[in-house]
């Protein structure tokens, strides 16, 4: 899951067009920032403060890196000067400057911390042998390797060196030319030696049919699979394409593949694309309704935009860089830094995610082919026989009901023979509800289904307005512990505890601190369980009751499951509250904050009561429902509060809470006594698997004797 958190600005900017670029420094969490053509400055991004500087007299003509292996800072000067220096070096003027008799574009530093030395045309090298073959360069300069770019309109953009899973590296880079409005993808695998071509430059026109379509912003991501090439054009139309390492193109590839269609941002207008991670692009593009701007997180193998950082303006050029975990977007006359991080993914918090950022529209967009059902109806409806028209005349009395052949489907005759049957499906783990919408026309209504395996709350549909505002952030893209921090204050606010219930259910992702507040109102409004039994006394009779006849059919034999079922406790709002999932290392400092010792021991004594009825349970929720266990989460919630609270509980003299402790202390050794007797029939169940015998009987058998008798 990637999340992007607040931005911040670096420094301002006189020209983004002059602005040279961005690179990591030796120190962690630092960047060298060329801010311009005389000005060095080494930033921490932490606390923003300047780490060192430096002023030169010549005008640079690349962003400084370091070089990691010689332990310099590099830099060149008109395109054919470099000069190397230490971190302690004060007048950088004094440096002395090495010529190179090719035109350097820029420099890199790769992953192994190599400087990677990029030509105009395409040719590329490390520092060292940059160094070493520049006398041969002077002597012989028909001979230096030709790239693939030697057009004087074209230009050389958004260069990325990638390191693969084998350890390769890939250089690749765009040719943009102005003049005729093409852009041209050429890459390469490098050497991991001298930083050279292994083999020829390989190049991607990227073009589509059609005369309309404009490319709108390209870069390379380093997929799961593979590298691939993500382009977004100007019908809104993403396409992705892998590049065939070692191997030449095909031209019939084109730019690959259909991915997805993006319909959350304007692509009529210049945006900018950078690959931040695996399978993660970052997208900076004017917005749908052009009222700003927007930078976005897209996951390309979940086709969902994950995380999204809105701005007030929107500019026309704007330029990516990315270090250590730091987005750094020029824009304007402003290096904005916009820190992010890639966890573990939850495919919960993805659930709606690839929904419009517009909230506007109250009704989802999605088409229904009316006339397919349609068809589908009536060809379904000839294949049964006619509707009998007395088939619910009640006054006349047919003497032959019992030969009339059954009927193949109900005919509903009024409103509440529908809602009669409606409320038969909830039964059979369908739960249907409809909901009159005042948008929809007066003889339509919206029926929606849910899978709940419980069925004691119902469907899980909150109150109209509720549920309005619960759509409506399930359709913004919102995560569901995101909807339930939003949610449950309001209903606690409220008193809704119905609503919370239904709340709790239909989300499994709540944070821990919703969790604690929810628990701590279920416990002010739970009433303790009462003991009321109408059962005589054992050895008493009933005699209002009376004895079942000896031919009388018995029950089924799941009473105590259907008893279980239907028990106050499966749509009490506390056990709905335990019954959800959460981390144990965060939620116990919560409940140690948010919990007094009091309130602790009262929710023990709810625990301990779910320990003891064999009928009260908690109940599962929709994501739970094949693997939970009751007993299991109540011990869990006992070990928490234990914890949380486990000074108190030590030091308490208090006569009832050590009877407590007492009492729970008795069930664990129930327990590990139940363990114990089952650890010693598992060899006989394991040797009646196995098919072996038992052992033999130490007394003898008495059933019939063999004896020898004298006859003679």
């Amino acid at each position: 899951m990637a999340k992007l958190l607040a931005y911040y600005n670096l420094c301002p900017i006189n020209n983004i067009d002059d602005f040279l670029g961005l690179s990591r420094d030796v120190d962690p969490g630092c960047v060298i920032n060329t801010l311009g053509r005389n000005i060095i400055l080494v930033v921490k991004l932490s606390n923003q403060r300047q780490v060192r500087s430096w002023t030169v007299l010549d005008r640079l003509s690349s962003k400084v890196v370091y070089d990691f292996p010689s332990e310099r800072y590099v830099a060149v000067f008109g395109g054919r000067y470099l000069r190397c220096w230490t971190p302690d070096q004060a007048d950088l003027n004094k440096v002395k400057k090495i010529k190179l008799y090719r035109t350097v574009q820029d420099l890199f530093t790769v992953g192994s911390g190599q400087t990677l030395v990029l030509y105009t045309d395409g040719s590329c090298e490390s520092l060292e042998s940059a160094l070493e073959t520049r006398n041969k360069d002077r002597a012989k300069p028909s001979e230096v390797t030709q790239g693939g770019t030697t057009e004087r309109d074209a230009s050389i953009k958004d260069v990325q060196v990638l390191q693969l899973d084998d350890g390769a590296l890939l250089l690749t880079y765009f040719v943009r030319n102005e003049k005729e409005d093409t852009t041209e993808l050429n890459y390469g695998l490098l050497s991991s030696t001298d930083l050279k071509l292994v083999n020829r430059i390989q190049k991607v026109k990227l073009e589509r049919l059609g005369d309309d379509l404009k490319l709108a912003g390209c870069c390379i991501v380093d997929s799961s699979d593979c590298p691939s090439l993500v382009t977004l054009w100007s019908d809104s139309r993403l396409f992705i394409l892998q590049l065939n390492l070692g191997q030449s193109p095909k031209q019939l590839e084109g730019v690959g593949n259909f991915f997805e269609l993006i319909q959350t941002i304007d692509v009529t207008q210049p945006l900018s694309m950078a690959n931040i991670g695996k399978d993660y692009i970052a997208v900076y593009a004017n917005n749908n309704n052009r009222d700003g701007a927007t930078l976005a997180l897209f996951n390309i193998q979940f086709k969902v935009f994950q995380a999204k950082q809105y701005f007030k303006v929107y500019f026309r050029t704007s330029r990516f860089w990315v270090i250590e975990n730091y987005i750094l977007l020029a824009f304007g006359e402003t290096l904005a830094v916009v820190p992010f991080k890639i966890s573990k993914e939850q495919l919960s918090d993805l659930v709606g995610s690839q929904r419009t950022f517009d909230l506007s529209n109250g009704i989802d967009d999605e088409s229904i082919n009316d006339e397919a059902d349609l068809t589908e109806g009536y060809s379904f409806a000839g294949s049964l026989p006619a509707i009998a028209e007395h088939a619910y005349d009640t006054e006349e009395d047919s003497d032959d009901d019992e030969q009339k052949d059954e009927a193949f489907y109900h005919q509903y005759v009024n409103e509440k023979d529908f809602e009669e049957s409606l409320r038969l499906a909830y039964g059979n783990e369908l739960p249907v509800t409809v909901v009159h919408d005042a948008t929809l026309p007066p003889d339509e209504v919206q029926v929606k289904l849910f899978n709940n395996p419980d069925l004691t709350l119902g469907p899980l549909v909150l109150s109209e307005k509720f549920e309005i505002i619960a759509e409506e952030m399930e359709r913004a893209g919102l995560s569901e512990m995101e909807i339930c921090d939003r949610m449950v204050p309001v209903l606690l606010q409220a008193n809704l505890s119905h609503d919370l219930a239904k709340c709790l259910k239909r989300y499994s992702v709540v944070s821990e601190r919703m969790l604690v507040r929810a628990l701590k109102y279920a416990m002010s409004c739970t009433i303790e369980p009462t003991e009321e039994s109408n059962d005589p006394e054992p050895g008493e009779v009933d005699e209002t009751k009376p004895l079942p006849d000896a031919s009388e059919v018995l029950p089924e034999q799941n009473i105590i499951h259907e008893a279980a079922r239907l028990h106050r406790s499966r749509h009490d709002l506390l056990n709905v509250v335990l019954s959800c999932t959460y981390n144990r290392t965060i939620i116990i400092p919560i409940v140690r904050a948010e919990l007094d010792f009091p309130s602790v021991v009262k929710l023990l004594q709810h625990l301990e009561y779910l320990l003891e009825d064999p009928m009260a349970t908690l109940c599962e929720t929709l994501h739970n429902g094949d693997s939970f266990d009751s007993d299991e989460k109540t011990i869990e919630w006992i070990t928490v509060l234990l914890d949380a609270h486990y000074q108190q509980f030590l030091l308490s003299k208090d006569d009832a809470v050590l009877e407590q402790l007492r009492r729970m202390l008795a069930i664990i050794d129930r327990h590990v006594e139940s363990l114990r007797q089952l650890k010693t029939l598992a060899p006989e169940l394991l040797r009646l698997v196995e098919c072996k015998k038992g052992s033999a009987a130490s007394s003898s058998n008495k059933w019939y004797s063999i004896e020898t008798l004298q006859l003679y």
